[in-house]
């Protein structure tokens, strides 16, 4: 038989060179470690993003200025911010289905919490890649004629989906540690101020002044920005919830031989 086993431990440990057949593997996380590259790179993306949209604005032409500017571009698809987010999104839902595979081994209450949070998650780093939410706005405006801060409409039917979500772990929220509790309210108050708070001045500058000014792609930098810094926040507290709440913590994949 052939064991895998991940671990929420924290710190490297150098495998011997054998054969893996009869053996176990243990792959251990470093999680300071990972959060400060992740932070590192949101922090670089962010000032290339800013640096692109300014030197398009108010400086001539460079060498590669739109070489840079259309792989950092951060309201931009299939770029590396738009890759970055999308990965990030996508790890956090992989660390919160690790945390409810463990939660529905032992039949914990709040089981169904960590796996509804793990498919949102997985959720929103699909639409972060391929930009789902943006097929609402033209429904929603025949719908109903909103502008302004409700330009871009798909903020109405998030909004409530976000309400929904606020409302519905609200018990699972209390029984956390405070730490953990904590964690989670204030990334998740950075990653909504930016999707949907900072949405919204866009919104209110687009009807003004229409969708392309310095003014609109600050917000939307601001708004990227917030996304990222949320995110690494959220699966900073994550992973301190596994290295706290749940020491000892093991996933084996199993295989018998041929």
């Amino acid at each position: 038989m052939k064991d895998v086993t991940v671990t929420s431990g924290f710190s490297a440990q150098p495998a011997p060179h054998v054969p893996i057949t009869n053996s176990r593997v243990v792959l251990r996380l470093r999680g300071p470690a990972l959060i400060r590259v992740l932070s590192l790179t949101a922090a670089v993306l962010v000032g290339l993003g800013f640096w692109g949209i300014y030197s398009v604005t108010y400086l001539p032409d460079y060498f590669a200025r739109d070489l840079i500017v259309s792989l950092t571009y951060l309201n931009g698809e299939t770029n590396l911010a738009s890759l970055f987010s999308t990965l990030l999104l996508l790890l956090v839902a992989a660390v919160l289905g690790i945390i409810a595979l463990a939660k529905a081994a032992t039949h914990d209450a709040y089981r169904r919490v960590w796996t509804g949070l793990a498919l949102l998650f997985v959720f929103l780093g699909i639409d972060e890649g391929v930009s789902l939410h943006e097929l609402l706005i033209e429904p929603v405006h025949r719908l109903v004629k909103v502008e302004g801060v409700l330009y871009y409409a798909w903020v109405v039917p998030y909004g409530l989906l976000a309400l929904a979500v606020m409302v519905a772990c609200a018990r699972f929220l209390r029984h956390l540690p405070q730490a953990v509790r904590r964690g989670m309210l204030l990334s998740g108050a950075l990653y909504i101020s930016g999707a949907l708070g900072l949405e919204l001045a866009e919104g209110y500058v687009h009807t003004l002044m229409g969708g392309h000014t310095f003014i609109m792609e600050v917000l939307i930098t601001a708004e990227e920005a917030l996304e990222m810094a949320g995110s690494i926040l959220f699966l900073a507290t994550l992973l301190r919830y596994l290295r706290l709440g749940l020491p000892g913590l093991e996933l084996r994949l199993s295989q018998q031989p041929d």
